[in-house]
């Protein structure tokens, strides 16, 4: 029965009647919370009689929900109105493709750009376990914007019973069966053999309905014509689709062989998943995969610049050349440049050489986010959701990635979605996901390497029994074709000329040894039975590997040159698949930015210092002067500036040939202190007048202990607080007396601490921890952590203090700046977080960036460290047949 305009359903309101059919009456309805418009469709009144499937029902709209995937229809609510279930979704501006067909066939172009969207959103279903079983023109969608939607996913599985097996369809037209329980659930003309024959399906038999509306949408007709339904359905178990005449239809070979590769009787002669499918579809028209063709509600679209013909000619014969079988075994190599629109960080290509990933700024956040492109396309899709990535890494079958992001270890999708937690990993450096599905991985810039089940079960240190003290860190790992070996950088961070420690190391899953391969300071990449590095030089070389005994089979190749290189991490700008297509950077991933005054609204006040590779800006307390790391990237070298604010000069304050980072003024201004990583981790505090040699607070001694970078100074300057990040892994909060030089622990725990700020009154410490599982700022007293207090709501890092203590600042989600009130008269007790602006910041690139902005201290202005766009971005480079033809 028809419901009324005006009928409510529980938030719902009735507008009008939108149509009907077999799975229940579909209305326009208001939802007045949101103030929108919504599809709502009220489901036969079986469903509410039947409580295993009204609890199935539920479960599969719940799974549908979370697909939350542009080529799926969104589902937004379910309810129940007079017994009966009903499902709530957004409402859709239109056709359904079978009043499309209505008129004519579909032109090529057309028919392949709907099909690689429905492919796309059937991958996106099948990685959930959700299979639609009811694939036809009548449940695929054209928007008026020409996107395309698959429409009552999961619900035709509704329509049985889960242990029916077998049954005999009823008598209906060719193009519609009526279904019951214990029958054969699908549209005749558009099932599957195996759903025709009553068998258990899998998501294989969406492929061949796939296959049978591409078919339709091509020619106009029905792969499987009959005058019944019993004669379709013969027709789908014996019969071959009729021949498409190519030519009269301008349809091309390719896409020929793509419709009867769909329609194969036997599942396992089809293609084997809808990602391989829209692969297919994307490579006849040069275009990107499905996963380029995603919404701008979960993925922002970035173009390039259009290529020059000739490049454009060289990519179609170079993807052509390595994407499709060879039958001589006489490899030639080719090399040519991707242009890229914004400056690329971290990159990795899939296993088969088809998909690269990247990290890369944000246009309008600055953010770094997570790209994905298909080699020889003009597009990036950037996967929303991905804020903060760094060091991608693909699964073995190319469908999902893994990366770091906010201190944990997350998998996405490869065409977008929600990221999925699979560990903690504080300061990350790499992972790898290996053939036997095992994700290793550095969870810190110090310590031994992990591993993790793809579900994040399973968690448990790998290398740990063969990390000793003399090393600081295992990472990059890399895992070998076999899914058990595996090889990894090892060593120390000083850059001394006789350090034999640091190199390429094998280890592998089933023997926990640790061999050396050779010495290098260099992430590692392994393809086509060669280990990739990058020498001294920036040279990338290549050598053969015997893995069965860990040796060098030969001398190395040369490979490329003025590979991009990240000296405070060993981090090469390279990558390869396995069969040795190689894509390279020249840029050293390092973002330029500039330090921007910004007033509380977020709007530019001035600039301070030139551009540059530039972390941890700090504000002298009189407010005249700045330090700030300054990176030099010819010499390898990043050093501490000071800029006088009032005389607008600049002058370098640290001299050694090492990484000196994070100074940090005394309260009086008189003092700065700062890490070096000369000979070993050192820490020093310099006058920052005159020129007295600086004094060594703490040496050789970290070597035992870790990494520590120091964060502000107590009251009286007679201690610093420090973040200290221990070979062992984590980060804690320790105290470094300027008399005695001994550290002393303040704040150590099971979670991570850092960003240790003392406040102005020298009675509180505000820090970042991830105790909850996500970084907050929290408050302790000072000097005893005798309580805590939660100041962040929803996340937070890079805490400051106002200059009279009755601010804090902090990092929110999305870099959002954001202020608390604090009231510390005897009892501390904070206000609401109050948004600011959004921070355009420079993403770090090592452990040692502790911060983006400082504060001035009225709490009026701030000093940011803002991410410059640069005039000139180098391009990629990729290489096929990489190791074919190079020199010694």
């Amino acid at each position: 029965m028809s419901l009324p305009a005006g009928t409510k359903l529980g938030p719902y309101e009735i507008v009008g009647a939108v149509g009907a059919g077999g799975m229940g009456e579909v209305y326009r309805a208001r939802d007045p919370r949101l103030g929108r418009d919504v599809a709502l469709k009220i489901l036969p009144e079986s469903f509410a009689r039947d409580a295993e499937r009204l609890r199935r029902f539920e479960q599969e709209a719940r799974a549908v929900a979370a697909l939350n995937h542009p080529n799926v229809l969104a589902i937004f609510d379910i309810g129940m109105h007079d017994g009966k279930p009903y499902l709530v979704s957004e409402l859709l501006e239109g056709e359904n493709l079978r009043e499309r067909l209505k008129r004519e066939p579909i032109p090529q172009r057309k028919a392949v750009e709907y099909g690689s969207q429905i492919a796309d959103g059937l991958a996106a279903a099948h990685d959930r376990g959700i299979v639609h079983r009811d694939l036809k023109p009548e449940n695929i969608f054209l928007t008026a914007s020409g996107r395309v939607k698959i429409l009552d996913f999961g619900l035709a599985k509704l329509e049985r019973p889960e242990e029916s097996s077998s049954a005999t369809a009823t008598m209906a037209s060719p193009g519609q069966m009526n279904t019951a329980a214990g029958m054969v659930i699908g549209t005749a003309a558009y099932m599957s053999p195996e759903q025709v024959r009553g068998q258990t399906v899998d998501h294989r038999s969406d492929l061949f309905s796939f296959g049978a509306v591409l078919y339709e949408m091509l020619t106009g007709t029905r792969a499987f014509p009959g005058q019944s339904t019993i004669e379709t359905m013969n027709s789908i178990l014996k019969d071959d689709p009729p021949e498409i005449d190519t030519t009269a239809m301008k349809v091309s070979p390719g896409l020929e062989r793509v419709v009867r590769h769909s329609l194969e009787k036997n599942p396992a002669d089809r293609f084997q998943s809808a990602r391989d499918l829209a692969f297919a579809l994307g490579a006849l028209t040069g275009t990107t995969t499905a996963s380029a063709l995603a919404a701008p509600r979960l993925a922002q679209r970035r173009t390039w610049l259009p290529w020059a013909i000739a490049v454009l000619s060289l990519i179609a014969a170079a993807v052509a050349f390595f994407l499709w079988p060879r039958e001589t075994s006489n490899t030639q190599r080719l090399e040519f440049a991707i242009p890229t629109r914004g400056e690329v960080s971290h990159l990795a290509i899939s296993p088969d050489g088809r998909m690269l990933a990247f990290v890369s700024p944000d246009d309008a956040s600055g953010a770094n986010m997570l790209n994905v492109q298909a080699i020889g396309s003009p597009q990036a899709t950037v996967l929303a959701g991905t804020e903060g990535a760094t060091y991608p890494f693909w699964s073995p079958d190319n469908a999902y990635l893994g990366f770091f992001a906010d201190g944990k270890l997350k998998k996405i999708s490869a065409t977008g979605g929600a990221p999925q937690i699979l560990a903690s990993a504080t300061t990350a450096r790499g992972g790898s996901w290996g053939s036997k599905g095992v994700i290793v991985y550095s969870p810190d810039a110090g310590g031994p390497l992990w591993t993790v089940k793809p579900d994040g079960g399973s968690n448990a240190a790998l290398t740990d029994k063969v990390f000793v003290n003399t090393e600081a860190s295992h990472r990059w790992p890399v895992f070998l074709p076999d899914g058990d070996h595996i090889v990894f950088w090892s060593g120390n961070f000083d850059n001394l000329p006789d350090d034999r420690v640091s190199g390429i190391y094998l280890t592998s899953l089933t023997k926990r040894e640790k061999v050396l391969l050779l010495p290098a300071r260099s992430s590692p990449g392994f393809a086509d039975g060669h280990l990739f590095y990058v020498d001294d030089k920036r040279a990338l070389r290549a050598v053969p590997l015997d893995v069965s005994k860990g040796n060098r089979l030969g001398e190395p190749l040369l490979i490329a040159e003025n590979i991009g290189f990240q000296p405070s991490t060993f981090w090469a700008g390279f990558t390869v698949s396995n069969h040795g297509t190689l894509v390279y950077s020249t840029s050293t991933g390092a973002a330029i930015s500039v330090l921007t005054w910004l007033d509380r609204t977020g709007k530019e006040l001035g600039r301070v210092g030139e551009p540059g590779v530039l972390a941890n800006p700090s504000l002298s307390p009189d407010g005249n002067r700045v330090a700030v790391d300054i990176a030099d990237i010819r010499a390898n070298n990043v050093d501490v500036w000071l800029d006088d604010l009032q005389r607008n000069t600049s002058s370098r304050f640290t001299f050694d040939p090492a990484e000196e980072v994070a100074g940090t003024f005394s309260r009086d201004g008189r003092l700065l202190a700062y890490r070096s990583a000369s000979n070993g981790v050192q820490f020093f505090v310099k006058e920052t007048q005159g020129l007295a040699p600086a004094k060594a607070l703490l040496t050789a001694q970290f070597l035992a202990h870790g990494d520590l970078i120091p964060n502000s100074w107590t009251a009286d300057d007679s201690a610093i607080l420090c973040s200290l990040q221990p070979t062992t892994g984590g980060s804690d909060l320790v105290l470094v007396p300027i008399v005695n030089s001994k550290m002393e622990p303040f704040l150590t725990t099971a979670a991570n601490e850092t960003n240790g700020q003392i406040s102005p009154d020298g009675k509180w410490v505000a820090y970042a921890s991830n105790e909850s599982g996500d970084w907050e700022i929290y408050v302790t007293n000072f000097p005893g952590a005798a309580a805590k207090w939660q100041v962040s709501r929803g996340g937070g890092t890079e805490p400051r203090w106002r200059g009279d203590g009755k601010e804090i600042f902090y990092l929110g989600p999305k870099s959002m700046l954001t202020a608390v009130s604090v009231s510390a008269d005897g009892t501390f007790s904070t206000g609401t977080p109050v948004p600011l602006f959004q921070v355009h910041g420079r993403a770090p690139i090592s452990s040692t960036d502790l911060y983006t902005y400082d504060v001035a201290k009225d709490g009026k202005r701030f000093l940011v460290n803002q991410y410059l766009k640069p005039d000139h971005i180098a391009p990629l480079t990729i290489v096929l047949n990489s190791t074919a033809s190079s020199q010694p």
